[in-house]
């Protein structure tokens, strides 16, 4: 159990309001729905699940059969105001491994760069075991490719590492999942001249800025496929385990 209240980095965040659930619980639903399973009693947890946010969104898109799992009792209790399941565990690793195949779908977002280094293999063997047979798990991890990766490592006290997609393919693979596969880079790939309905200046800059950025990996890592390369703050992934 943890001695420390999360909440106090969290909450900079994250400030419980209507509003602000309700656009963390928009944005989540976009991009997790295409990765859930396709059924929809499927059975989802997520490890690490914060204020209940990610949970929301899952249960907005029609799954009911989902709870969560946290360390930290503060952040439990928000998640359950939010009207949520949580279950407080002392270690997490050993909760999900008394649970074989129990789950279809574990969400591991902005978790496994709490875990230390050393521990990280051994903790997503934990979640590959508590997956059925072709279980899915969606994760997010800070990325080091990012322009700002070592504010957004460092930002986070509690942070143990960021990944780059090569060492999230390998701590994966390594703990047991037999595919991986990592979102490529969202950023505007031309340059946005017109955007009809809202300012263009926003979209420029960051087109700017990755366009920039990208010419520093082609001059400085030419042999690696820069268009496999995410430049975003974290990445996503979805991994599977064996049938």
């Amino acid at each position: 159990m943890n001695t420390y209240d999360y909440s106090v980095y969290y909450g900079r965040y994250h400030d419980k309001s209507p509003d602000h659930n309700a656009r963390e619980v928009a944005s989540r639903a976009a991009w997790l729905a295409p990765l859930l399973p396709a059924d929809k009693t499927a059975r989802v947890v997520d490890v690490g699940c914060g204020y209940g946010h990610a949970l929301l969104a899952v249960r907005k898109l029609g799954y009911q059969n989902i709870s969560g799992l946290e360390l930290s009792e503060q952040q439990a209790a928000q998640t359950r105001r939010n009207g949520l399941s949580v279950e407080v565990a002392k270690d997490t690793a050993h909760t999900l491994r008394a649970r074989p195949q129990a789950y279809d779908c574990i969400l591991l977002l902005d978790v496994l760069e709490h875990v230390p280094v050393s521990e990280q293999i051994d903790f997503l063997r934990a979640c590959s075991l508590a997956l059925k047979p072709e279980g899915r798990l969606i994760l997010t991890v800070p990325n080091a490719s990012a322009i700002l990766s070592p504010r957004w490592r460092y930002n986070d006290y509690t942070h143990h590492s960021s990944f780059t997609e090569h060492s999230l393919h390998f701590v994966l693979r390594n703990a047991g999942f037999e595919s991986v596969a990592v979102e490529k880079d969202r950023s505007p790939k031309r340059i946005p001249l017109r955007v009809w309905g809202r300012s263009w200046v926003p979209l420029f800059r960051k087109w700017l800025v990755r366009f920039l950025w990208r010419q520093v990996f082609l001059s400085e890592v030419p042999h690696e496929d820069v268009n496999a390369i995410s430049f975003e703050l974290n990445l996503r992934a979805l991994a599977r385990v064996p049938a």
